[in-house]
């Protein structure tokens, strides 16, 4: 198969998924189909613009006056690995688990905040899922929380933190409540979409990954920022 060829054929498939997609039965021009997709679908919405690209590149190989998809020029290399790739991320997307698998450092509200000083000085986290002694979501408990209650606390050369617990501590956490929960077939790319998007005025600080997204299922995963960023690139 030419690059010629199998540009074509991905494009074909790109279209069929598209056309699946939209699912009233009407018939749509391929960037039109983009345009209206790419408002509440993440993974179209980062392609819009090489889709589009392709669209055109599609017409200037395919001379449709003389016969259908007759090929008049072969696309670099690049642009069918690109297609390619793009197919792959639409019909295919990669998702949060088992990607982001693994076992969650939490604490109990009634834990002591010696312990989270423990995990942030041994394995640097920075955020901490927090739950009620009868298993139940309190909250995100960050480095930047303990740091600012640490700082509306201290009087003095001397602190003590005999008897302070997690709950002493989280209701001062201005990030208490930049989280959100996603599902395990979440896509990669819409979680990337969660954290560049605002969420109250805010971004978010941690996506929590359960079976179906609810609060009350257990831990499989937790996404930061600079974790998404390394696999998106």
């Amino acid at each position: 198969m030419s690059r010629a060829e199998e540009f074509i054929a991905s494009y074909h498939r790109i279209e069929d998924h598209l056309s699946r997609e939209m699912g009233d039965g009407q018939h749509f021009s391929f960037s039109n189909m983009v345009n209206r997709l790419a408002k509440h679908n993440p993974i179209i919405e980062r392609y819009k613009e090489d889709l589009h690209q392709m669209s055109q590149l599609r017409n200037a190989i395919v001379h449709e006056r003389r016969e259908p998809d007759f090929i008049i020029a072969e696309p670099h290399e690049s642009l069918v690995n690109l297609i390619l790739e793009v197919e792959k991320e639409l019909l295919h997307p990669r998702q949060v688990i088992p990607l982001f698998r693994k076992i969650v450092t939490t604490f109990d509200a009634d834990d002591s905040l010696v312990d989270v000083l423990g995990e942030i000085r041994d394995k640097n986290y920075s955020q901490f899922p927090v739950y009620n002694h009868d298993g139940s979501w309190r909250g995100l408990l960050t480095k930047k929380g303990v740091t600012s209650w640490l700082a509306e606390t201290v009087n003095g050369p001397h602190v003590s933190l005999e008897g302070i617990q997690v709950k002493h501590v989280l209701h001062h956490d201005p990030h208490l409540r930049r989280y959100r929960f996603i599902a395990k077939e979440t896509s990669v790319i819409e979680a990337h979409h969660h954290f560049i998007n605002m969420k109250d005025g805010v971004r978010l600080d941690a996506l929590l990954i359960t079976e179906t997204g609810q609060e009350d299922e257990p831990l499989l995963g937790i996404i930061r920022p600079q974790d998404i960023l390394y696999v998106i690139g």
